[in-house]
């Protein structure tokens, strides 16, 4: 299963039933479904940058789309599922957007630091990729409804599968690619969230993850 089924497969489950006849979108209607989802999740983050995440509300949606708030209705079940739908998005993107930098290293070892490093570094710098790898209590924090965060867990490990399967060799033999991704996104939300004694540089965190990521999920890590 790819990670774009997964999110596929979630918008689906919070996305009202949409008919032609219902659309209000005046002289600039959408073509489908697909056009009208995102000019709305488009507006919600163009609120979040304006009210903040947990400040916005399907009104505020509906505004800066200008539909009304039934016209959000028809195609969210409420403010948490827009908020969802912007954050499954984004993390499409975000891994699109790495996926070059990850599948150009020239081993398993540096695909796996290149992701986290290069995660760590684009969460601090940007609210909503940070909200891609934050805990479920900070996704509860801003409206993410359930089954958001089981999402981003399946997406990273169809997104890292192909590492684990191009050096099949050089991961421990019979590691679950499932479970070691799951590691490596764990290690993330760590590191995200919870403050440790040390403020390390990016030489220190590269050590770090060598001595204590790598040795579970790599056969001689160096």
């Amino acid at each position: 299963m790819s990670w774009g089924i997964v999110s596929s497969n979630l918008s689906c489950a919070i996305l009202g039933s949409v008919t032609n006849a219902s659309l209000r979108w005046g002289d600039q209607a959408p073509n489908n479904v697909d056009g009208a989802r995102d000019r709305l999740l488009d507006a919600a983050e163009s609120c979040f940058g304006r009210f903040g995440i947990s400040k916005t509300t399907v009104e505020d949606v509906a505004k800066q789309a200008r539909v009304s708030r039934a016209t959000v209705y028809r195609y969210f079940a409420g403010r948490d599922a827009v908020v969802s739908g912007v954050i499954l998005r984004e993390t499409e993107r975000y891994l699109e957007r790495v996926r070059p930098r990850v599948e150009s290293q020239p081993d398993l070892a540096s695909a796996i630091l290149e992701f986290v490093e290069v995660t760590l570094r684009a969460a601090v710098r940007d609210e909503t990729v940070g909200l891609l790898f934050t805990s479920d209590d900070g996704l509860n924090s801003v409206g993410i409804i359930e089954g958001t965060s089981v999402a981003l867990f399946e997406m990273v490990t169809e997104f890292l599968r192909p590492s684990f399967e191009k050096w099949s060799a050089e991961h421990l033999p019979g590691l679950p690619i499932e479970d070691a991704s799951e590691w490596i996104l764990r290690a993330i939300l760590s590191l995200l969230t919870v403050k440790g004694p040390k403020r390390r540089s990016a030489d220190g965190l590269d050590t770090y993850l060598r001595r204590f990521l790598l040795p579970a999920i790599i056969r001689r890590a160096s």
